[in-house]
């Protein structure tokens, strides 16, 4: 399989497509005309982003920008055919924005497993016994923010062994996202995104404002 091309309406559901499949290659997306002509690269190794570019904005500014992007069309070019780029692939070539979630315990009841599919997600067991202070209606209106340079953030993330959720939601904070914002754009609750973010934070990736 080469290069696949297609039209979102929401250039968001790619690149957490890509980041999910932990695909590899580049990403080129292109909105606009003449004057109005736009367009962004992000490249992606093992579904992580190693470089972004849109205009004059790099990296994290770049990336948070593309990641509002509404209707534009793209192309993927993977730079291996390994079998999670395959996969891909063929989701893209079907259309398939979003894949079946990996098979997780069955929950035993239903609140309290809003919680515990964050923490199965890779949330672990930081920050449990501050969920509900973050929970609160105040914290929904939070905006986190980096406190980190792009890259240097990213390797933390690997270090502490956290979670695709985890890499996806930092990609998205931009300083201005409120809590309630980012649950939005990763189809989470906000109580799982807020557990995510009190994970990032207590490791001195994020910080928040307005708590």
């Amino acid at each position: 399989m080469s290069e696949q091309e297609g039209v979102t309406d929401h250039l968001v559901t790619i690149i957490q497509l890509i980041q999910l499949a932990r695909g590899s290659g580049t990403l080129t997306t292109w909105r606009g005309t003449g004057d109005l002509f736009e367009e962004g690269v992000i490249t992606f190794v093992k579904g992580q982003v190693t470089q972004a570019s849109a205009g004059r904005r790099k990296d994290h500014a770049a990336l948070n920008w593309l990641s509002t992007w509404g209707r534009c069309r793209y192309s993927f070019t993977p730079a291996m055919l390994d079998e999670a780029t395959k996969q891909l692939l063929a989701w893209l070539a079907a259309g398939i924005t979003q894949p079946p979630r990996p098979a997780t315990p069955a929950p035993s009841s239903g609140p309290p497993s809003v919680a515990a599919r964050g923490s199965q997600s890779g949330a672990g067991v930081v920050g449990q016994g501050q969920q509900g202070a973050r929970s609160s209606d105040a914290s929904y209106y939070a905006v986190p923010y980096p406190v980190l340079p792009f890259q240097q953030a990213l390797l933390l993330i690997e270090q502490y062994h956290l979670s695709r959720a985890h890499r996806q939601l930092f990609l998205l904070i931009d300083g201005r996202r409120r809590l309630l914002d980012l649950a939005q754009l990763m189809g989470k609750e906000p109580q799982v995104v807020g557990q995510l973010l009190s994970d990032l934070e207590q490791r001195g990736i994020i910080q928040r404002k307005g708590l």
